[in-house]
């Protein structure tokens, strides 16, 4: 059967257990990013295939399938190579100049 995209199958798999099968209509995997999942299977056996069909239709409905692919993170691939500086701004300030001991001038308080 279809519903919303999705191809939704019931199969038994022992006597008596029922699963249920979900693949995107357009042949595209269910979940991209590193690992493409293209198939689920339901993991919880159900007595009929009706019920295994409404396993399945519950995951697709709570949006378990549609959610976008995670964006890589650029600065975990760099391997040792520093990012660019920022340009200075008018909100930005510019790195502090490390005090030297001739800078520092030892003042007394009166008493």
């Amino acid at each position: 059967m279809e519903y919303l995209g999705f191809v939704v199958e019931a199969f038994e798999q022992g006597p008596g257990k029922w699963r249920a099968k979900i693949l995107r209509s357009s042949g595209k995997p269910l979940i991209t990013g590193r690992k493409r999942i293209w198939q689920f299977i339901t993991g919880v056996d159900a007595a009929t295939a009706s019920a295994a069909l409404l396993m399945a239709l519950d995951a697709i409905d709570a949006g378990t399938f549609s959610c976008a692919a995670p964006t890589p993170e650029k600065f975990w691939r760099r391997r040792g190579r520093r990012a660019k500086a920022p340009a200075l701004d008018d909100h930005a300030v510019a790195s502090a100049q490390r005090a030297t001991q001739k800078g520092i001038r030892r003042t007394r308080l009166p008493k």
